[in-house]
């Protein structure tokens, strides 16, 4: 294999490992500066959901 070539794979899978751990950090830190949900929240949620289907199937 040519040298050139092999440097040019090293540089490209650098870059790919760089993308993928700065994807992996920026979804970090948007996890981690998201105030945690609060289940009965979310519970209330479904329930509305699910009122507001049974209104439409009458």
């Amino acid at each position: 294999m040519n040298p050139l070539v092999a440097i040019g794979l090293v540089l490209l899978a650098a870059i790919a490992w760089m993308g993928t751990i700065l994807t992996l950090l920026i979804a970090l830190v948007k996890a981690r500066s998201r105030p945690p949900a609060d289940p009965r929240s979310a519970l209330r949620t479904m329930e509305n959901l699910n009122s507001n289907e049974r209104v439409t199937q009458i």
